[in-house]
C-alpha cells in the first residue's frame, strides 16, 4: 500500500543508500517514535530447503534468483523485540524496506509482509515459520525503491495485548509468482519496524504549598489564602533523539468537610517531563482557619495519569499579635555590665501570649539562627556566648505554625571588656631591644594569664598576688601578642592585642631647612643634613633629594661615622616644595622603613616690571609690532646676567648693569595671536658667583587691535533667512592698516581694501539655516595683523 499519508502523520525518516533510517530531531510531542531494528534476521532457500542463512552480511533475498549454482527461491524473516510497548497505547506501526536490488524492472513489483510464529532453531526452507496473517503488501513503479513504507494496522497493539515479547515478520513474493525470477528483489537487511505508542504520565508527587511539604506528617499551616501549589511531573516516555514530552498539570483544590465543592484550577503547563509545576490559588477560594485539600493530575497530549493522593493544609492568615520576650539572669538588659566575650549565658524567648507561636529566630546582626518552641505557644532557651565586649544586641522574631513573623525585638545587653590590660614599659625600644609587659586582670580571681605573638606558641604565665604578670619579649616590627586570663574557675577572659610598630626610620635634621613647612634658605645656599639612627648597628644611609619631581638626583650611599649618624651637604638650585628621603643599613643588610620630609628654599627669582605691557594687567598693553622695554631687577646678590624669554621664542640673555638690572625690548610678532593676548615671560639671574636663581614667572597681556563688525541684517541676536542678502561692515582700529582679510564659514579668505575713513563692506546671503561664522582682521602694508574679530551669525529655520 502507499504509505505517504501513513508516514507524514506518523514520523520523520530519511532512508540512506546504506539503508539506515534516521528519525529526524524534534520538539517534544505527546508519544515516542522509534525505528526499531531486527534483533536477529534469516532468509531460507528452495535449493538447500534443510538449511537456514542467519543473520548473514548480505542484503536480503526475496523470491526466485539465480546464481552460478541455479535457480534459488527465498523467503527473508525478521524478529523485533517490541517488550518495552507492555503497559503502553499503541497508536500506529508501519513496516520500511529499502530495495538494492530488482531482477527485472519491467515487472510490477509484488512483495507481501506476514507475520509469523517465531523462528525456530530449526527453521529452513522446509520447515519455515508459520505464516499467521498477511499485514502488508509493496507495490508501486519506481525500481529499484530505497525506501517502501506500509501501515501495519492493529498489528503491534495486537501483538502486545497477547504478551508477545518479539514479533516476526516474513517478507516474500506473492506464492503465484514466487518462483519466477523476474519479480525476485534483494532489500537491506535491516528494514525498519515503526512504532508509534505512548504511556501514560507517571502520578504527580512531592506535593508542596507554599513550599512546605506535604509529607512531613505533621498538621500542615499556610499563612496566605492565595498559596501556590507544586507538584514534581514525570512521564515515562522518551523517544529515539532524547526528547520527551510536554507535560500538563491540573490541581484541584476543596474544603475537607465539602468535598462536593471541589475546584479545579485552570490547567498548567510546565514544559517538557520531568517538570514542576505550579498551581495560585485564586483570592476568594479559601478563608482563615478553614481546612482544605488538594491533589493533581498529570497530562501529555495523549493520556492522563491518575489523581495524586490528597495533601491537607490548614489556612492560618493572621500573624502573631504580640512580640516574644526575651529574658536572661546571665544578660539581663538592664543597662548594666555582664558576662564577657567568651562567658556563655542562658538567654530565653516566649512567645508572650501567642498559643500557636511555634519557634523564634535571632541573631546578632540579623535574625538568621531558629530555635524550635518546647511545644505550641511554648518557650525556647539558647547559649548565647559573646564574642566581643560593648553594647550587644540581639534581634529576636516569633514564628507561628504558618511562619508568620512577628514584630522585632531588640534585646540590648552591655558585655563587660574583661580582657587583660596590657601595659608596656619601653613603647619607643629600639628593634632588637626587649618591651617589658604587665598584664592586669579585668576579671576576679585571675590566677594566670595565656599570651602569643604572632604564630608563635602560646605561653602562659602565673598571676602574682595582685592579679599581674610580667613578661619580655622582644618582637619583630608589626608584630602582635595577644592574651587572655584564666580564673580560678578556669573561666577564661576576653582577648586583648598588643601591636608592636617599631620604627625604624632614621632621623633627619637640618638648620637651613625646617620640616615645618617653613621657608628656608635661599636658592643656592650650601646647607647640611644631618642622618641619625633610629636602630642598633647602622653602617651606612642611602638618600635621595628631590625623588619623583623634575630636579630629581640620583640616590646616593654614604657611610655612617662611629655613632651611627652622618652630615651630608646640599645646595638647592630651585625653590619651593623640596624632599630629602632616607634609609639606614646595618652590617647585616637589615634595611630600615624609609622616611621622607620636604622642605622649602626661599626664592631668589629676579622680577620684572614694563610701563608698554603692565603685568598681569587684563586691559593689555601695546598691540601687534608696538615695541614694548621690560626691566629686570635682581633679588640675588652680585647679579652679572639675566636669562630671560617670551612665551615660546628662545631663551636669550642680558648683561646686567652695575646696580644689577637690565632692560631688554621686544615686540609682539606680527603674525602671532597668542590665546586671549596673553604672553609668559620667564627670567633667571646668574650671580659673579656662577650661582642661578630660580625662574621667575611673569604674564602680561598684548592689546588686541582687530576689527569691529556690524550688519544691516544679521546683528546678533538678530537674524535673517535663507538666501537673504546682508551687508558687513568693517572698522579698522590697526593705525595703518591697508585692507581688511576675511572668511565665512571657514571658506578660504578674501581680502578688500581699507576705505579712507577706515571701513570696507562686503555682501554675503546664506545657503542653510541655522548657525554661521564670519572671521576678519586687519593688515597693514608692511603685514603687521590686527589679530582676528569673531561675528556670529544666526540663520531662522527655513
Amino acid at each position: 500500500m502507499s504509505g505517504k499519508r501513513f508516514v507524514a502523520g506518523l514520523v520523520s525518516v530519511v532512508v540512506g543508500l546504506a539503508g539506515a533510517v534516521v528519525v529526524a530531531p524534534g520538539a517534544a510531542h505527546a508519544t515516542t517514535q522509534r525505528a526499531l531494528r531486527p534483533t536477529s534476521w534469516m532468509y531460507t532457500d528452495s535449493r538447500t530447503p534443510n538449511k537456514a542463512y542467519v543473520n548473514q552480511s548480505t542484503d536480503a533475498p526475496v523470491g526466485a534468483w539465480k546464481d552460478h549454482n541455479g535457480k534459488h527461491v527465498s523467503r527473508s524473516y525478521f524478529t523485533y523485540d517490541i517488550s518495552a510497548y507492555k503497559g503502553q497505547r499503541i497508536i500506529a506501526n508501519g513496516f520500511i524496506i529499502s530495495e538494492t536490488q530488482a531482477n527485472d524492472c519491467g515487472k510490477t513489483r509484488s512483495l507481501q509482509l506476514w507475520t509469523t510464529d517465531p523462528v525456530a532453531s530449526n527453521a529452513s526452507w522446509n520447515r519455515p515459520p508459520r505464516e499467521r496473517a498477511k499485514v502488508a503488501t509493496f507495490g508501486g513503479t519506481i525500481c529499484p525503491a530505497s525506501y517502501l513504507e506500509a501501515e501495519l494496522g492493529n498489528t503491534i497493539r495486537d501483538a502486545v495485548a497477547a504478551g508477545k515479547k518479539t514479533i516476526t515478520f516474513e517478507l516474500r513474493v506473492p506464492e503465484r509468482l514466487e518462483a519466477n525470477v523476474r519479480y525476485g528483489r534483494r532489500v537491506q537487511r535491516d528494514p525498519a519496524l515503526i512504532v508509534k505508542a505512548n504511556s501514560a504520565p507517571g502520578v504527580p508527587s512531592q506535593l508542596t504549598v507554599d513550599g512546605r511539604s506535604c509529607d512531613a506528617g505533621a498538621p500542615l499551616y499556610i499563612g496566605t489564602t492565595t498559596p501556590t501549589l507544586n507538584a514534581w511531573l514525570t512521564d515515562p516516555d522518551v523517544n529515539d533523539t532524547g526528547g520527551s514530552d510536554y507535560a500538563y498539570a491540573t490541581f484541584a483544590v476543596w474544603p475537607v468537610d465539602r468535598p462536593q465543592d471541589r475546584v479545579e484550577l485552570p490547567e498548567y503547563w510546565a514544559g517538557v517531563a520531568p517538570a514542576r509545576a505550579f498551581g495560585t490559588v485564586p483570592a476568594g477560594l479559601l478563608q482563615d482557619n478553614g481546612t482544605y485539600a488538594f491533589a493533581v493530575r498529570g497530562r501529555d497530549d495523549a493520556d492522563v495519569s491518575a489523581w495524586s493522593d490528597e495533601c491537607r493544609f490548614t489556612v492560618d492568615a493572621t500573624r502573631p499579635a504580640q512580640p516574644p520576650v526575651v529574658t536572661s539572669a546571665d544578660y539581663p538588659s538592664d543597662g548594666e555590665q555582664h558576662g564577657g566575650p567568651g562567658i556563655p549565658g542562658t538567654v530565653t524567648f516566649s512567645a508572650n501570649g501567642v498559643d500557636d507561636v511555634t519557634g523564634y529566630r535571632y541573631g546578632e546582626n540579623s535574625p538568621t539562627q531558629y530555635v524550635a518552641a518546647a511545644a505550641p505557644g511554648g518557650s525556647a532557651s539558647i547559649q548565647f556566648t559573646p564574642s566581643r565586649a560593648g553594647l550587644v544586641t540581639l534581634l529576636v522574631e516569633s514564628l507561628d505554625r504558618a511562619g508568620h513573623v512577628s514584630d522585632t525585638v531588640y534585646y540590648r545587653i552591655f558585655v563587660r571588656f574583661n580582657a587583660p590590660g596590657i601595659d608596656d614599659a619601653d613603647p619607643d625600644a629600639w628593634l632588637g631591644d626587649p618591651h617589658h609587659l604587665t598584664f592586669r586582670p579585668n576579671m576576679e580571681n585571675t590566677v594566670s594569664y595565656t599570651y602569643q605573638v604572632d604564630d608563635g606558641a602560646a605561653q602562659t604565665v602565673p598571676a602574682a598576688a595582685d592579679g599581674t604578670a610580667q613578661v619580655t619579649v622582644t618582637p619583630a616590627s608589626g608584630a602582635v601578642l595577644t592574651v587572655y586570663s584564666t580564673t580560678a574557675s578556669s573561666v577564661k577572659s576576653g582577648q586583648n592585642s598588643q601591636w608592636f610598630l617599631i620604627d625604624t626610620r632614621p632621623v633627619v635634621e637640618s638648620a637651613e631647612w625646617p620640616f615645618d613647612g617653613s621657608p628656608g634658605a635661599p636658592v643656592g645656599t650650601a646647607g647640611h643634613f644631618t642622618l641619625k639612627p633610629h636602630m642598633h648597628g647602622v653602617v651606612e644611609y642611602t638618600y635621595q633629594f628631590n625623588q619623583y619631581q623634575d630636579d630629581e638626583r640620583p640616590p646616593q650611599t654614604v657611610a655612617a661615622g662611629p655613632d651611627g649618624s652622618v652630615t651630608i651637604p646640599y645646595t638647592p638650585t630651585s625653590a619651593y616644595g623640596q624632599s630629602i628621603t632616607v634609609i639606614s643599613r646595618t652590617a647585616d643588610g637589615v634595611e630600615s622603613e624609609e622616611t621622607g620630609w620636604s622642605f622649602y628654599p626661599s626664592s631668589i627669582a629676579p622680577t620684572a616690571s614694563s610701563a608698554d605691557y603692565p603685568l598681569g594687567d587684563g586691559d593689555g598693553g601695546g598691540g601687534p609690532g608696538i615695541e614694548g622695554a621690560f626691566v629686570f631687577r635682581p633679588t640675588a646678590a652680585n647679579v652679572v646676567s639675566y636669562s630671560y624669554k617670551f612665551g615660546a621664542a628662545e631663551e636669550q640673555t642680558v648683561t646686567a648693569g652695575p646696580d644689577g638690572t637690565a632692560t631688554v625690548h621686544w615686540t609682539p610678532d606680527p603674525s602671532a595671536n597668542p590665546p586671549g593676548g596673553w604672553v609668559a615671560l620667564l627670567v633667571r639671574s646668574t650671580s659673579a658667583n656662577g650661582l642661578v636663581s630660580d625662574w621667575g614667572y611673569f604674564s602680561f597681556r598684548v592689546k588686541s587691535l582687530e576689527p569691529t563688525v556690524t550688519s544691516d541684517v544679521y546683528q546678533w541676536p538678530n537674524g535673517g533667512n535663507v538666501g537673504q542678502t546682508g551687508t558687513f561692515t568693517f572698522t579698522a582700529h590697526l593705525s595703518g592698516s591697508t585692507e581688511f582679510v576675511y572668511s565665512f564659514d571657514g571658506e578660504p579668505e578674501r581680502t578688500i581694501p581699507v576705505g579712507a575713513d577706515g571701513t570696507a563692506s562686503v555682501t554675503w546671503a546664506p545657503q542653510s539655516s541655522y548657525s554661521h561664522g564670519l572671521q576678519v582682521r586687519s593688515r597693514t602694508a608692511g603685514g603687521l595683523n590686527s589679530g582676528s574679530a569673531y561675528f556670529s551669525i544666526w540663520v531662522n529655520p527655513s
